[in-house]
Parts: structure tokens; C-alpha cells; sequence
């Protein structure tokens, strides 16, 4: 009998875990059907190691069969032993350069992780010269085009004087087994998720499920400058004893995380589901929740989740990475909205070509700062394999395509998980490149590594909020900071801070980003303003004092809303004057609710003119409806001659033109506020 024996680990890619069989009985003495069979097996379940122990049997059988060292060369190139990879592909190639030809693309990925670009662009381009329109050349062409925008990157002169510091964390926090999905907490601790040994652990196949080592979350922690593994995370799915952990996130505000669980199916193939562990208001956790079929499925992978910021209200956004159908290469990054005052989630939907390519996307990491999506890629151009990548904006809104994250963060082999540490100087990122800890071969395993900016461009935006009839500083006044996106016409909060009792504020800004400021304190008008830092390269302190104007318990007039004699219909410079103040008032301060308010003089009935003036104001309404505003916000009500401001008649009883002109008149006055944390649109159509 055939004992399996299995190694505990992790793929970077697509499952959270692989396993790595090896017989007791020896390889050599199975027949050549039992090896292929083995080796079908192990291509189901994404083994590779266990792969190459069946291919290398079959090799030394029949060296002349390519089919055998192309499979070979891939099993290889996938557990990231390059060198093994290269020289299989070699064989394959020179073997039948027609048929294999497609080993020339895999080996210039290879020279690049090497940074032997001369040698990849050589083979890009015969490959490219030759192969396109044949053997699946075709549908290469994208990624050809991404590997050679990626050699053109890192060949050229850096032209960013930003530099980075990397450290390989030390102190029992890497081990041989890889390290993965770090989770900041604050910046001095984070979470991570391992299986901490430094040797390789097998389980036999016929041990008791409970008797496999599983992978814990563990919490690094900083203490006089140095990072120290702290032990086991006090987080709720370290109590999980039946589910394997794979990358998991945590919601903002600590009530729910989000997991992955991976198992094969019936083919024997791993697939990975997302679990939800939510907690009540006595502090509960409940039992882990699958999420819901439309999300998950036996058929295909889904991984790797990471929660976001939303740019609606009451809702958080769980992107995640899944291999199913409708996506635009093999594995995309996808989302999904949780309604949480409704418990609900949204119909998953993929994140658009601005993020996904043809090739494979993983580890998204959502900064709610900067609203940047992190994320790793083969598809996108790169200094060598999977480089970290990111994308300004939310769901498949994006500000243009995804942009490198530069040679300071990426390596020449694979880097994932990037994240920044709330100081904005720090960042960690997983990766096999040089100086992590190899268990097999140098690339084959994972590690954490910090980042550190030693030149980082900081700006900060201060300045001094005044209450404009009293002219003393305002204190708790919200400042928001909200990041524009131009190109889907949209707009995220970045952060918010609250000015002091001297109505002093300060907030941290990024680089190149465009932002709106809003002012806000309830019983007050909003304020607004802009700053920008946008092409500025040097330090940069940028200084905004603003005043706020208390909301008057009183009607306020509208000038310049006129009628003809009779009539309700808006004429041109009423919509001017429309647009300039209620209307931009209403969009400013979007938790108002106001009372549009219509008189008339004495001139006609009381019940002719109570209808003229409802009609009028209903006119207002109309058209700031028509505009967007909610009609919730907005209420028309027509008062007629009821409450006059000035004389219709001079005392000695002649007519008073002026005190009529005065009594005709449109006005609002504010007479209540939304909660707007619980208001927005409930459809999806705008995605």
C-alpha cells in the first residue's frame, strides 16, 4: 500500500495551502500508468512538488517525450525553482520550437526575475516574431506587450528619488514555512497568518483530522524600535479548530472578519471559500458564515479577501480574488457590497480591466488613506514576476489603470500583500525575494519584509476654523477630506479629523492626489475648499483657515426669483440664481432639509393667492429635483399674503409699490437635518 505523506504550506497563488505527496513505497517501482495517474492527481490539487517527484520519474523513462519536460518546466517554474524551469523549458523548445514555442515567453519571464533583460527581450521577441497568429500566440499578445513595457521600466534610469529601506524580519517572526496575509493593526502591531517551523512537518494520510498542525494568526509587535513575534493573535478565528486559515481581513470597525477556507472537491482539486465571522453588541462572535452561494461555489476558487472603504454610507466593500467565469484572464480580483445594517452582500462583480489583464491578479489590500487598491500582478508590467500594482478609486471606478508601484517596493521575483502602516512611512510586503528563508530552493518560500521611506515627500494641511458672526474659533468642526476622481466624475472620504478647542486642525496628505474639503458642524452651514499636491516634489505644508456661519432661525430671501403676472414658471435668471445658492447650498451641506417658502402681496384673493404661492414654490422644487436633490430634502409651501414683510398701502392709503415688490418674494429657512450615515440610493445600477 501507497502511504501519502503531505506537507504543510502555502501557494502563493491561488489555494492557501498545497500539498506535497510523497510514497514510502518507492517512485521507481511504479508503473508507468500509476505515475500518470499520480500525476493528474497532483495537477487537480495544484501540487506541484508532488509533480515534479512523478514527472522526473517519467523524464528519466523517456527523455526523448517533450510533453513530459514542458510539464516538467511548468511544475517547476510554478513551485518558483527557476532554474530547474529554464532548463526544462530549454529541452522542451529546442526540442520542437513550433510546437513548445510558448516556452520562449516563459523563459523570458524567467531572465527577467534574474534581471537578465537583454536575454528576455530576445526571447519576447522571437517569440512575438514568430508565433503570433499560431499555436496560441495570439492570445499572449497583451502580456507579451505587458513583459516588455516591464523591461523597458526597469532598464531605464529611475527618475524617483524616493528610496526604501528593507528589512527581513527577524526575532521568530520568519520561518522556513512561508509567512503571509499580514493584517495592520496600528503601527506597531500587525497580524499574520503561519504555520512557525523550520523544518518541513508531514502528516500521514490515515492520522486523525484533528492531529494536522494548522496555521494560527500571529501578532508582531514593536518595541524599542525592533520587531518581536508576540505569540497567537487574540483574534476569533484563532479559535477555529475545524478550518484550515488561509488570508483573512478584519472590517474597520473590528465587528466582522473575513477568511478563507480551502478543501479539495470530489476531483480531488482545491477550491476555496470565504467565510464571515460576525460579532454582536454583548461581544459575541458567532460561528463562522459562509457567504452565500452566488459567491461561493464548489466549481471555482475564491480567496484572498480584503475589506474597503465604501463611498456610500452604512456599507463596507469585500474585494476578493476568484478564478470564475466572466473574469478577464485566470485569476481576477472581484468585489462585493455588505449592506450592514441589512446583514446582506450584493451580487459579486469583477473590478474591470483597469485592474484585471489577461494574466493573474491576487492579494488585493484596500488602503482607506489614499483609496488605493494594492494588489499583485503577471499582467501589468513588472520589474520581474508578480509586482505590486495599484488602482485609485473603488469597485470598478478607477482614476486610469493600474500603476506600478515602483522598484522602491517591488523586487525582481514575486511580492504580494503590500499594505502602509498608518505612520505612512512604513509598509510591509510579503515576498521570496533575496534574503528570505528557503526550505527546497532560494525562491520557493515567503516571507515579511518591512519597507521603511527614507526620502518620503510628507505634506500636511492645517489651518485655524472661526465662527463667522462671533469671529472666535469654532471647535468640533469635521473636517473632511475627500479625494477626487475626475475621470469617473466621483469622490471618496479619505479621513476626517475634528478641530480642537482653539479650532486647530492638521491632516496628513498623499502625493499627486487632487482633494475637496468640506467644513461641517451641525447648526452650521458647510463650508467648502480645495487643495491639491499634485506635481509638488518637495515637503509641502499647505495652510487653510476657513469660516463657518451659524444657521439663522429665520427665513432668508432668494433674490431674483421672479414671475410673470400669473404664471409659476421659472424664467433663465431665476435658474441662475438657483443654481448659485440653494443649489449649491443643498449639495454642500447634504444632511440639510429646508422649507421653500412663497408669498404674495395683498393683491387678489386669500385663496387665490395661498394657490399662486404653492404653485411657485412647488416650481422651486420641481427643478432642484430635476437636479438631483432628493425630495426628501426639499418641501414647498406656499404662504400667499399671510406673512408680509412691509406695507402693501402707505399710511395716508395710496399704494405702496416698493412694500409689495418686497411681499413678493421666495425664501427658504433650514428646518431639519438627515442623518445621511443611514442615506443612499439602494440599487446597484450604478455600478
Amino acid at each position: 500500500m501507497i502511504v501519502i505523506r503531505t506537507i504543510l504550506a502555502t501557494v502563493f497563488a491561488i489555494i492557501g495551502f498545497f500539498h506535497l505527496d510523497a510514497q514510502e513505497t518507492a517512485i521507481s517501482d511504479l508503473k508507468n500508468s500509476q505515475l500518470k495517474q499520480y500525476f493528474k492527481s497532483a495537477l487537480r490539487a495544484n501540487d506541484y512538488y508532488t509533480q515534479i517527484d512523478y514527472l522526473k520519474e517519467l523524464v528519466k523513462r523517456d527523455d526523448e517525450k517533450l510533453k513530459y519536460h514542458f510539464r516538467l518546466a511548468r511544475a517547476y517554474d510554478q513551485s518558483r525553482d527557476f532554474q530547474n524551469a529554464l532548463t526544462e523549458y530549454s529541452k522542451a523548445y529546442y526540442g520542437d520550437q513550433d510546437k513548445y514555442a510558448v516556452c520562449l515567453f516563459h523563459m523570458a519571464r524567467i531572465m527577467k526575475t534574474r534581471e537578465q533583460y537583454k536575454f528576455a527581450k530576445l526571447y519576447l521577441d522571437k517569440f512575438e516574431k514568430e508565433n503570433i497568429g499560431k499555436n496560441d500566440g495570439d492570445k499572449y499578445k497583451k502580456l507579451v506587450k505587458a513583459e516588455l513595457a516591464g523591461i523597458e521600466m526597469a532598464t531605464k534610469a529611475d527618475e524617483n528619488d524616493l528610496e526604501t529601506a528593507e528589512t527581513h524580519l527577524e526575532n521568530e517572526i520568519n520561518h522556513a514555512n512561508i509567512e503571509f496575509s499580514p493584517f495592520i493593526i496600528d503601527s506597531n502591531n500587525f497580524w499574520f497568518v503561519a504555520f512557525i517551523s523550520d523544518s518541513v512537518v508531514f502528516k500521514v494520510d490515515n492520522e486523525e483530522p484533528g492531529a494536522i498542525p494548522k496555521r494560527k494568526v500571529y501578532q508582531a509587535q514593536k518595541s524599542e524600535g525592533e520587531w518581536k513575534l508576540k505569540g497567537e493573535a487574540d483574534i476569533a478565528i484563532n479559535a477555529l479548530n475545524d478550518k484550515n486559515i488561509g488570508s483573512f481581513s478584519q472590517s474597520e470597525d473590528g465587528n466582522r472578519i473575513y477568511f478563507t477556507s480551502c478543501k479539495p472537491n470530489w476531483k480531488n482539486q482545491i477550491r476555496c471559500k470565504l467565510f464571515m465571522l460576525r460579532k454582536d453588541d454583548a461581544g459575541t462572535w458567532s460561528e463562522p458564515l459562509e457567504l452565500h452561494e452566488e459567491i461561493n461555489s464548489n466549481k471555482y476558487t475564491n480567496t484572498h479577501p480584503s475589506v474597503g472603504k465604501s463611498a456610500k454610507p452604512d456599507r463596507e466593500i469585500i474585494y476578493f480574488v476568484s478564478d470564475r467565469p466572466g473574469g478577464k484572464g485566470g485569476l481576477d480580483i472581484w468585489y462585493t457590497r455588505y449592506r450592514i445594517s441589512k446583514k446582506r452582500f450584493d451580487k459579486p462583480r469583477n473590478c474591470g480591466t483597469k485592474v484585471n489583464t489577461m494574466g493573474e491578479e491576487m492579494t488585493p489590500s484596500f488602503d482607506n488613506k489614499s483609496y488605493k487598491l494594492y494588489f499583485s500582478s503577471t499582467g501589468w508590467p513588472s520589474y520581474g514576476g508578480l509586482d505590486v500594482q495599484y488602482a485609485t478609486g473603488e469597485r470598478s471606478r478607477w482614476n486610469g489603470k493600474a500603476k506600478n508601484a515602483g522598484i522602491e517596493v517591488n523586487s525582481p521575483v514575486d511580492d504580494m500583500y503590500y499594505q502602509i502602516f498608518p505612520n505612512r512611512k512604513d509598509a510591509i510586503v510579503v515576498s521570496n525575494r533575496e534574503g528570505s528563508i528557503s526550505l527546497k530552493h532560494p525562491h520557493c518560500c515567503d516571507d515579511l519584509f518591512l519597507l521603511e521611506w527614507k526620502n518620503l515627500i510628507r505634506h500636511e494641511l492645517t489651518g485655524t476654523i472661526t465662527n463667522e458672526e462671533t469671529n472666535k474659533p469654532e471647535p468640533g468642526v469635521e473636517v473632511r477630506l475627500i479625494i477626487k476622481n475626475d475621470e469617473e466624475n466621483t469622490e471618496y472620504l479619505a479621513d476626517k479629523v475634528i478641530t480642537d478647542e482653539n479650532g486647530n486642525y492638521k491632516i496628513l496628505l498623499e502625493e499627486n492626489t487632487d482633494y475637496r474639503l468640506v467644513y461641517h458642524k451641525e447648526k452650521f452651514f458647510n463650508n467648502a475648499d480645495s487643495t491639491t499636491t499634485v506635481n509638488i516634489k518637495e515637503p509641502y505644508n499647505i495652510e487653510k483657515n476657513q469660516t463657518l456661519k451659524p444657521i439663522p432661525d429665520v427665513e432668508i430671501v432668494i433674490p431674483n426669483i421672479l414671475y410673470a403676472f400669473d404664471d409659476t414658471s421659472l424664467n433663465a435668471a431665476a435658474m441662475q440664481t438657483l443654481d448659485t445658492s440653494i443649489y449649491l447650498l443643498l449639495i454642500e451641506n447634504p444632511s440639510l432639509i429646508i422649507e421653500i417658502g412663497s408669498h404674495t402681496d395683498n393683491k387678489g384673493s386669500d385663496d387665490y393667492n395661498l394657490s399662486l404661492s404653492q404653485r411657485r414654490a412647488e416650481s422651486v422644487i420641481n427643478y432642484l429635483q430635476k437636479k438631483g436633490i432628493d425630495k426628501k430634502r426639499i418641501q414647498a409651501k406656499g404662504y400667499g399674503e399671510t406673512k408680509p414683510v412691509a406695507a402693501n398701502m402707505n399710511t395716508d392709503g395710496t399704494d405702496n409699490p416698493a412694500g409689495r415688490a418686497k411681499n413678493r418674494r421666495t425664501s427658504f429657512r433650514v428646518v431639519g437635518q438627515i442623518d445621511i450615515s443611514l442615506t443612499y440610493d439602494d440599487d446597484e445600477s450604478d455600478d
